[in-house]
């Protein structure tokens, strides 16, 4: 059932209840098209993000199907304080803007559900690691917000992940709200690039109540199984992760960078990497974009970049359902240990028959996602 004009004000059902069990795909606005390919057609739903978000989302409402929608307006792309934790901002619905004698961010809230998002998502800025008055701050303001139709965008420099006591405190804080609590790791490369990371983000999700992880790429499947309501995965490789305010970004502005998913070691691998890992050997991948031609075929340019991100998706999907499959809890739990153990086993024997099998190394987050962490 698509959703017409004025049914955000008719709705009844919780922002927890509506996104319960999908795992999104977050994509920019311009990027909407492709969502409706033959590869993708079993998706859940959408977040869409960047200068365009929000007129993309009033168009898209409309041919949605009724999958969730959400509104990314990147608010950390500044950094949140003490005083400003949040960074609301105009024009979702300048023609509305009247009729509200509240606030910017009461405004914005309104705004993004008029467009068709199932939720608001807060305009928080980026959380610097260790700035616990921020966070403070933030949760507060967000205390303010309909917790039924608000979801609590926590952005989190990845920094926070390295200490038990940021875990514990960022736990209590946040946890002090009623909302659903969308976290985004922050960091120049991959925030969970050392086990350590991985570990306290599993403990930081178990002890969330109504928890989410967005803007990520396969962590955003960790956190479902091990209890986050839903989830995004980022379409573009540059929405897996967002990026410190003012850092530098980690390719060059105008660069095409290829990143594939490799459907048997579960990571992304730059095409220019899978070349010279396989060079003449076999690299078949069977997946409904691939169709049983060669993963080493991609290389960085804009098309094959663009049919790369399908690939990605039409990999990652089948795990989706197997996990939406198992009932929460321990079953989900052990269906995605078994994913993740099964492609960690494959990093041995795909290493006996590459070409250059030292080039391969095991990622920090799967060992503890296998279970083989120390």
């Amino acid at each position: 059932m698509t959703e017409r004009p004025g049914d955000h004000l008719r709705r009844t059902r919780p922002a927890w209840e509506l996104l319960e069990d999908k795992i999104l795909i977050h994509t920019r606005g311009k990027n909407q098209e492709a969502i409706s390919l033959p590869a993708l057609k079993n998706h859940d739903g959408i977040v869409l993000c960047g200068a365009d978000a929000a007129a993309a989302a009033k168009g898209f409402k409309y041919t949605a199907d009724g999958k969730p929608l959400l509104i990314d307006q990147q608010a950390y792309e500044h950094e949140a304080t003490a005083e400003e934790p949040f960074y609301p901002t105009p024009g979702l619905n300048a023609d509305l803007l009247p009729l509200f004698e509240s606030g910017l961010l009461e405004q914005q809230h309104a705004g993004q559900l008029h467009n068709g998002a199932t939720a608001a998502l807060t305009p928080t800025g980026y959380l610097k690691a260790g700035d616990r008055s921020a966070v403070r701050a933030a949760t507060e303001r967000a205390r303010d917000l309909d917790p039924s139709t608000t979801i609590f965008l926590v952005p989190l420099d990845g920094q926070w992940l390295k200490t038990v006591d940021a875990i514990d405190f960022l736990a209590r804080t946040l946890e002090s709200v009623p909302h659903l609590k969308a976290i985004a790791l922050g960091a120049d490369r991959n925030p969970l690039n050392t086990a350590i990371a991985a570990q306290n983000l599993r403990a930081l999700v178990t002890r969330l109540h109504r928890v989410a992880l967005i803007r990520t790429d396969l962590a955003g499947l960790e956190a479902f199984a091990h209890g986050a309501i839903f989830a995004s995965i980022g379409m573009q490789t540059s929405l897996r992760h967002i990026s410190r305010p003012g850092g530098q970004p980690p390719f060059s502005r105008g660069q095409y960078t290829t990143a594939v998913l490799h459907p048997d070691l579960m990571d992304y691998f730059k095409a220019d990497k899978l070349a010279t890992l396989y060079g003449r050997q076999d690299a078949t991948c069977t997946c409904r974009v691939c169709n049983g031609r060669q993963l080493t075929r991609f290389d960085h340019t804009r098309d094959d970049q663009a049919e790369a991100n399908l690939h990605n998706i039409a990999i990652w999907l089948p795990w989706v359902e197997e996990l939406q499959r198992s009932a929460p809890g321990r079953e989900r739990r052990n269906a995605w240990h078994e994913i993740c153990r099964t492609a960690y086993d494959a990093y041995q024997e795909h290493r006996e028959k590459l070409a250059a099998p030292g080039e391969l190394k095991i990622p920090p987050w799967l060992t503890v996602w296998a279970g083989e962490a120390g």
